[in-house]
C-alpha cells in the first residue's frame, strides 16, 4: 500500500470499513465501498447471488466477507472513499492534475484542493 495512504495504527476512519478490512484486507476494503458507494447493500450468503461483490474484490474476498457479514445491510462511507480516491489520484505517477480528479470523482475541484490541504497539514503535524 502506497505510504501516502496508510494511517499506519490509525485504521480507514471508518469502523465500517476498520470492519471489513479485519476481514479482507484494507486495500479490498476500500476497493468494495468504492464499488457500492452510496448505495446501501444486502449482504447475500452466496456472493454469487451479488456478482458486483466478486468483481469488485474478487473470489476468495467475496466469499469470506459474505460469511461474516451475511444478512448484513451496509452502507459505505462515501467522504471517506472519495478522499481515499482523490490521495491516490493525485500520488499517481505521473499525479492526475486536481481539474481532472475533480471530473473523474464528479465533485468540485475546490473540495479536491481542501482534501489535499488537509492531509499536507496532517502529514506536516505527523513530523512533530
Amino acid at each position: 500500500m502506497n505510504a501516502a495512504f496508510s494511517r499506519s495504527g490509525q485504521g480507514t476512519g471508518s469502523r465500517i470499513l476498520d470492519d471489513l478490512a479485519e476481514v479482507i484486507g484494507e486495500e479490498a476494503a476500500f476497493a468494495l465501498a468504492w464499488e457500492f458507494r452510496g448505495e446501501r447493500v444486502y449482504v447475500p450468503k452466496d456472493p454469487a447471488l451479488e456478482p458486483r461483490i466478486a468483481e469488485a474484490i474478487g473470489e476468495d474476498n467475496a466469499r469470506r466477507f459474505c460469511e461474516t457479514f451475511w444478512r448484513t445491510l451496509m452502507s459505505f462511507p462515501t467522504k471517506v472513499i472519495i478522499e481515499r480516491k482523490v490521495m491516490e489520484l493525485a500520488s499517481a505517477n505521473p499525479p492526475v492534475p486536481k481539474r481532472e480528479i475533480a471530473r473523474r470523482l464528479k465533485i468540485r475541484e475546490a473540495r479536491v484542493y481542501a482534501i489535499l490541504a488537509r492531509q499536507r497539514d496532517e502529514d506536516q503535524l505527523s513530523l512533530f
